[in-house]
């Protein structure tokens, strides 16, 4: 029997994959998804952070559109969960154009006050890039702590990095939680978007995904690279590492890490503020050539087949806040227990990364109001907007504009729908006229 001093741990474990707009393999993804996992029992929580989850018009409509591409995904979740003896509950599942959040969980009467938030950072503010959030309180009988997840897909190309930094800004000011409510009750598969609640007298900073008494986790294809310009034809050959190069070859993967923009970008301030990340040691999830043949988990340590015009980097990233400084509890604190990337899946031209991690389960109280310190939970890098409400509400337009568009003039469906929509009309026409000449 634990003593009665002991912290409860949550064990959480966050998965992040770019799908490449194609629906995902489910028995592929199921033999990998807990490959980060380093004890037989299932996570309390299984988060799942998709950048690209399905094409592009199909993503924009969204809903039903995207049905079928969330159920490869439960599919997967299922087929993993019980080969663990174990069986999880979707508690959420959220998307923003083409980036989407699912959490599960064991115990989904643990799952408390959850809400949900999405921006889009892309054209005009839609989602071809930008992330999605969704916010809760875990309660056991041993303990509770309160939880925000960040599923985010940032601007791509090398020397885009201070679209990427921009694009974190706008998440920060856009994605906003802005519940003023406790309902106490179960959370079911149906979150409640901060989009229908009014912002009210809610502090600013509790909006913000910056939340003095949560935790924070940000996943995604964050797109930052490890050089600014694209590669030359004779790098491919000269300089992109392979599996069989130990760490004292010059190219081994290890020597492309130095010129990591995110580490450079973190490091400076202008990103990601106050997130840590685990040490990587695993090679580029970015970007392979998906038009080679689907390597197995044991010939994918024989050969990577990099695509030639970019340079492999670690475009997939999951980092966390540390626990702030005004949480005195000794014996509190987060452990990481495996962060990782998996083998290539057929579907897709990036690695997804996997973290495991506990952490405790104890509230974190607000920070005193003369607290000095850096934590941004108190001095977060930049202010909700306060036209965040709107500027989703004009995207979300032309979303659907943008998708029913491409949906009718770029898909086979599309065209078949708009095909028998033209000849309804037609023939009624004439039914309607033969009718009325009778």
């Amino acid at each position: 029997m634990a003593p009665a001093s002991a912290i409860a741990a949550l064990s959480v474990y966050i998965f992040t994959f770019n799908c490449g707009l194609l629906a995902i393999d489910s028995d592929a993804v199921a033999s990998q998804l807990f490959n980060a996992l380093t004890t037989p029992q299932l996570p309390d929580l299984l988060v799942l952070s998709l950048q690209e989850i399905a094409p592009l018009p199909h993503a924009l409509v969204g809903g039903s559109f995207l049905v079928p591409y969330f159920a490869k995904f439960h599919d997967a979740v299922e087929k993993a969960s019980k080969k663990l003896g174990g069986e999880y509950t979707a508690v959420m599942a959220r998307n923003v154009g083409m980036t989407a959040l699912v959490v599960f969980a064991k115990d989904p009467a643990a799952v408390r006050d959850l809400e949900t938030a999405g921006v889009g950072v892309g054209l005009w503010d839609m989602g071809n890039k930008g992330a999605v959030g969704v916010r809760f309180t875990y309660h056991r009988s041993d303990g509770e702590t309160e939880l925000t997840f960040v599923a985010a897909h940032l601007a791509a190309m090398e020397d885009e990095v201070e679209r990427r930094n921009q694009d974190w800004k706008s998440i920060v000011r856009g994605l906003v939680f802005s519940s003023v409510s406790k309902s106490n009750g179960q959370a079911t598969s149906l979150s409640v978007s901060s989009e229908d609640r009014p912002l009210l007298s809610i502090s600013p900073r509790d909006a913000s995904i910056y939340k003095p008494t949560s935790h924070l986790f940000v996943a995604g294809d964050l797109n930052y690279r490890t050089s600014s310009i694209k590669p030359s034809p004779t790098d491919y050959v000269d300089t992109f590492p392979q599996p069989h190069y130990d760490t004292t070859h010059n190219n081994h993967f290890s020597n492309l890490f130095e010129h990591d923009q995110l580490t450079q970008e973190l490091e400076a301030g202008r990103t990601l503020h106050g997130l840590v990340e685990e040490r990587i040691t695993f090679p580029p999830t970015y970007k392979y050539n998906s038009k080679e043949p689907f390597l197995t988990p044991d010939e994918d340590l024989i050969q990577w087949h990099w695509a030639k015009h970019r340079w492999p980097s670690w475009c997939d990233r999951i980092l966390y806040l540390p626990l702030p400084s005004w949480l005195s509890k000794p014996g509190a604190k987060i452990v990481a227990h495996k962060y990782t990337s998996v083998p290539l899946f057929p579907t897709s031209d990036h690695r997804a990364v996997a973290l495991s991690l506990s952490l405790p389960l104890i509230p974190i109280p607000p920070p005193q109001e003369e607290e000095e310190s850096d934590d941004p939970r108190v001095k977060p890098p930049f202010n909700v907007s306060p036209d965040w409400k709107q500027s989703r509400q004009r995207a979300r337009i032309l979303e659907l504009f943008v998708g029913f568009t491409l949906y009718f003039t770029t898909t086979w469906e599309g065209a078949a729908v708009l095909v028998a929509g033209v000849a309804g009309i037609v023939g009624g026409y004439f039914v309607l006229r033969a009718f009325l000449n009778f």
